[in-house]
């Protein structure tokens, strides 16, 4: 591979390649720009583009690459777009989290279980430290980290979707856009996840480049053992057509995901609340039932929260793509994920525009809203009252709910020319269950609720009462009397979208992984 270096500067450049590249055939190449230094016994064997520096992982004298520290690369690291890439190769099996490319000090950290209510996997607790990493984990596959000092994101792919230790060569790319506020993870020309960058900024360690081992370069440390070539770094961020154009080049024959040219006349949808990222029943096993449910339904898009932790592994169980809008809310689809943004509050609410096929696009937004007040609680007190309960929701839901469809509201006003689905955990009763014919299951009450009002009011449709307008309907899972408590749906807008079955899910195979029901609707497109 050839070296290439173009001139750094803060104005916009021509996007015409990469700002910094290292030639994996050369020992040390130097310019006025960037220095970069190959260190330690190396071998050259067949990259994916001529040939590739193998690094050899052992302790007391691996091979690995310093970036000498530059102003114009702090820079980018501080606040400015930047794309990585690099191709790696090998058949290791790494016993903990080894760098492949970073910028930071990574072995610095202890490794660490972070399953917990909110967090899921092992990593090291240097990910907080500031700056970027891209690392090979013990089960084969590769890892992402980005830090600022205080807060971190993780992306954990899993083997076998995502191995790298399979000894062919494999495409790796994340990108950073500060104005989208999104981080693009790519594997293999394929955008498989999308994270929302929340309050992270400043990624500058004021530590240099490093590849197969951190940027501290501690020799008694085990490091990367296998090959990498093309390494690139970009001032701007490459898109999914250039990042599969890439892959392309150096695997012609691969077949990447293309939009179907036929109409998606179908969708099956799911929102579901997997509660603390479905681990109920265990930190293996829980996922794995929620997995499961997931495609014995056919569900094309999830809606999901509190997925913690749980979102990587299930996307990939699923090979669908993943935006993660916080800890709490994301979008699982069977179809690429084009746009994202976050709305009013990341925890809250995320929206995406999802490609159904070349002609068809469809906006789907993944929503929590708080859980208090007690409703369930307040509702069962003697003194309860219709309008202590609906005032109770004004300091809260009704607020949030508010705000968030005036946010929406530019997606909502051209829902005929793209369709709109919004699902989640609304955390508040529907206006249509709690009615006179239902009050005896409600000490009395009938209560109109204001979420699921100003749904109605936004055009929405509830699409279970669409389907299930009889109070009396009890699913297999699920009594009429618990279906007037709901607080989880699917609500629809769009003239070409049209509910023809939906249904509330609360047991599967004897288990159920969540303390919510997930909701599906299958909606027909015309």
């Amino acid at each position: 591979m050839s070296f290439t270096c173009r001139a750094f500067s803060l104005e916009k450049q021509e996007q015409d390649g990469p700002l910094f590249s290292i030639d994996m055939e050369s020992k040390n190449i130097a310019n006025s720009v960037f220095h970069h230094k190959f260190y330690g016994k190396d071998s050259i064997k067949e990259g994916i583009s001529g040939q590739a520096k193998y690094f050899t992982g052992k302790i007391g004298s691996p091979a690995y690459v310093l970036l000498d520290r530059e102003e114009s690369l702090s820079r980018l690291w501080d606040s400015l777009d930047f794309s990585v890439e690099v191709w790696v190769q090998t058949t290791a099996i790494h016993q903990d989290y080894q760098v492949i490319a970073a910028n930071k000090a990574w072995n610095a950290g202890e490794i660490k279980d972070f399953t917990t209510n909110h967090e899921f996997g092992i990593s090291r607790s240097s990910g907080n430290n500031k700056g970027w990493a891209i690392i090979c984990q013990p089960d084969g596959s590769w890892a992402w980290n980005i830090g600022d000092g205080k807060y971190r994101l993780d992306y954990r792919p899993t083997a076998p979707r995502q191995q790298i230790n399979d000894g062919a060569w494999h495409q790796i790319v994340f990108t950073i856009s500060r104005g989208q506020k999104e981080a693009r993870m790519y594997f293999d020309g394929r955008n498989v996840a999308i994270y929302n960058l929340g309050g992270i900024k400043d990624m500058n360690s004021n530590l240099p480049v490093s590849l197969a081992t951190d940027a501290l370069a501690d020799k008694m440390l085990p490091a990367y053992a296998g090959a990498l070539d093309e390494f690139s770094i970009y001032d701007y961020v490459l898109n999914a057509a250039e990042v599969a154009e890439k892959y392309k080049l150096f695997v012609p024959a691969a077949k990447l995901p293309q939009p179907a040219k036929q109409s998606v006349s179908r969708l099956n949808l799911m929102a579901w609340n997997i509660w603390h990222g479905g681990r109920r029943h265990g930190r293996e096993i829980g996922p794995r039932q929620v997995i499961d449910f997931i495609k014995d339904t056919g569900t094309d898009i999830v809606m999901m929260q509190e997925t913690y932790g749980s979102g990587a592994l299930i996307a990939d169980a699923l090979d669908y793509y993943f935006y993660l809008a916080s800890t709490n809310i994301s979008v699982m689809s069977k179809y690429p994920i084009l746009e994202t943004k976050s709305i009013y509050d990341a925890f809250r609410c995320g929206l995406t525009t999802i490609q159904l096929s070349a002609d068809q696009k469809i906006n789907v937004a993944s929503l929590w809203i708080h859980y208090l007040p007690a409703w369930r609680k307040d509702s069962r007190d003697p003194k309860a009252t219709a309008a202590r309960l609906i005032e109770g929701e004004g300091k809260t839901r009704h607020k949030e709910i508010k705000e968030i469809v005036r946010l929406l509201d530019p997606y909502i006003q051209k829902a005929n020319e793209v369709p709109f689905i919004i699902g989640g955990d609304f955390n508040s009763p529907s206006h249509k269950d709690w009615i006179r014919e239902t009050a005896e299951w409600h000490n009395g009450l009938t209560v109109e609720w204001p979420v699921s009002k100003v749904m109605m009011e936004a055009d929405f449709v509830d699409s279970f009462r669409e389907i299930r307008p009889d109070i009396n309907y009890a699913s297999p899972t699920m009594t009429a009397e618990r279906l007037t408590y709901r607080i989880d749906y699917i609500y629809y807008k769009g003239e070409n979208l049209k509910a023809i079955d939906s249904d509330m899910h609360f047991k599967y195979k004897g288990i159920w992984p969540s303390d919510h029901p997930a909701v599906t609707t299958t909606l027909s497109i015309e």
